[in-house]
């Protein structure tokens, strides 16, 4: 089947799925790889050809083994010289037209240097923050904003999951130098999710390739929670042991990066956190939780496991991304790790919060058949290169974050 950029002129087939007709000519781009290391003149070469077909008033096939890439890379360096377009829009138009986003960005690079354009500026301040409007981007994005030029555009204005030549060219356009990778999906434990957040992430490492930028991955304590232990204290170097779909996402999302630095493709930093909490947050949902129960004077029931209780290692927002904050400015180690001073038993939280409620806690336990997670981070490379530690006290953090709760109910 061909797919029509221009109507009965120019489209893009499959090899051996479209129909051969005379005065058709087929520009075959399987000889092309689909990845870096295609010399820019043999792209010149299949593009001359098509362009040349149109000039005769030839209908123009461009066609490689699935229709993809490489066709839809040739067909746009087509558009482009046909209707005198620049090369990002020629590549916009053949992802509209065509419905496939798949296009690589290493094709689409090689064909801005057979057009003979330069790579665009970057600049490691201006910074793209994925899922700005989030809890904790919104938060940095306001940090961040004062010294550095910052961007955190909503889902609408650039869809991760969409095609990579988007971010690319949204990249370009704003000169970004470095990007700060928060989005993630909504409901993040399900196996979709899974699916999403690699497919998300990897897009922006593609962008980051080709762009020279450098990728911040904030990634969690999660990475550990397949241990079983009463208390653990976990170092950079310490070997992840994810558990759970969440875990192993993020245990995922770490994989990809290491082996892309590793491969020397990209500069990236990964930031693990311990669970953070603060105003604009529903989690974690044991505050929430207990602030209902408390208000409702019902008994709140916690959780022991096999191992004992569990126990939070809670950091405030505004820590975290003080944290966040100066590794993206002065951070040079590959792996750091924020976390709060102190970890908390539920029972110990569901006081505190009835202590600002001035309310007496009914509290309950039921046994899991299970083991708890109670690995803690190590923050200690944080300290020593930014003197970067914890400020906010627990009572503090949690009056400012029941004070959203009550203004948001």
């Amino acid at each position: 089947m061909i797919r029509w950029i221009i109507p009965e002129k120019l489209g893009t087939a499959a090899y051996g799925e479209h129909t051969r007709e005379e005065e058709t000519v087929e520009v075959d781009a399987r000889t092309l790889v689909d990845k870096h290391g295609n010399s820019p003149a043999a792209l010149l070469e299949k593009i001359n050809q098509g362009a040349s077909g149109l000039s005769a008033g030839h209908k123009v096939v461009v066609v490689c083994d699935f229709g993809v890439s490489r066709s839809n890379t040739i067909a746009a360096g087509i558009l482009a010289r046909w209707k005198n377009l620049d090369i990002d829009q020629a590549v916009a138009e053949v992802v509209s037209l065509t419905g496939e986003s798949s296009i690589k960005l290493d094709m689409v690079e090689t064909l801005r240097i057979a057009f003979g354009h330069k790579h665009g500026a970057s600049n490691r301040d201006n910074i793209l923050i994925t899922g700005g409007r989030g809890f904790i981007g919104a938060a940095l994005a306001r940090r961040l904003a004062s010294h550095l030029q910052v961007l955190a555009p909503t889902r609408a204005e650039l869809e991760l999951l969409g095609p990579t030549t988007a971010l690319d060219r949204y990249c370009r356009q704003h000169e970004i130098g470095t990007i700060v990778h928060l989005a993630y999906p909504r409901i993040y434990t399900s196996n979709d999710a899974m699916g999403e957040s690699l497919r998300m992430l990897r897009n922006v490492m593609d962008a980051c390739k080709t762009n020279g930028m450098h990728l911040v991955l904030p990634s969690s304590w999660v990475v550990f929670s397949g241990y079983r232990t009463s208390g653990m204290i976990a170092d950079p170097g310490t070997a992840p042991r994810p558990r759970g779909v969440y875990g192993e996402t993020k245990f995922l999302e770490e994989a990809l990066v290491h082996s892309a630095v590793e491969n020397g493709e990209l500069t990236a930093t990964i930031i693990r956190l311990s669970p953070v909490f603060g105003a604009d947050s529903l989690r974690p949902r044991l505050i929430r939780f207990a602030q209902q129960y408390l208000l409702e004077g019902r008994t709140i029931v916690t959780h022991r496991y096999r191992n004992g209780l569990p126990r939070l290692q809670l950091l405030f927002v505004d820590d975290a991304v003080s944290g966040i904050a100066a590794v993206i400015e002065r951070g040079k180690a590959p792996v750091y790790q924020l976390g709060g001073t102190a970890a908390y038993e539920p029972r110990e939280i569901v006081n505190a919060v009835a202590k600002l409620l001035n309310r007496k806690a009914k509290i309950e336990e039921t046994l899991i058949d299970d083991y708890a997670a109670n690995v803690f981070l190590d923050c200690g490379s944080a300290e020593r290169e930014f003197d970067w530690r914890p400020a906010t006290e627990l009572e503090t953090g949690l009056r400012h974050t029941l004070r959203w709760i009550g203004e948001s109910a």
